[in-house]
């Protein structure tokens, strides 16, 4: 019995091996998603992503909150992380 055991998770770690070789890259957010998606989606995947730059962005944009700014582009959908870069 404890050799079925052995065998069946060998045989499901090779499996769940080979289909995760088989699967593509992480993607950016795709154009439908929010600007937080977009913009996060890309600089993240980046290594480029540096929050601290948009909690400065929303304290000089007069936003209560890091929270209310957060929640302002999340409702926004412009296309592209370019078109969605807040301005400081």
């Amino acid at each position: 019995m404890n050799t079925h055991i052995r065998r069946f998770a060998m045989l499901f770690t090779a499996t769940l091996v080979a289909l995760t070789m088989g699967l593509p890259a992480a993607q950016a957010a795709n154009h439908r998603a929010s600007c937080v998606g977009l913009i996060v989606s890309s600089e993240a995947s980046a290594g480029v992503l540096d929050v601290n730059v948009y909690k400065a962005i929303a304290k000089a944009g007069g936003y209560s909150t890091f929270g209310e700014f957060v929640a302002g582009g999340a409702k926004v959908h412009l296309g592209s992380p370019e078109e969605c870069a807040p301005q400081p």
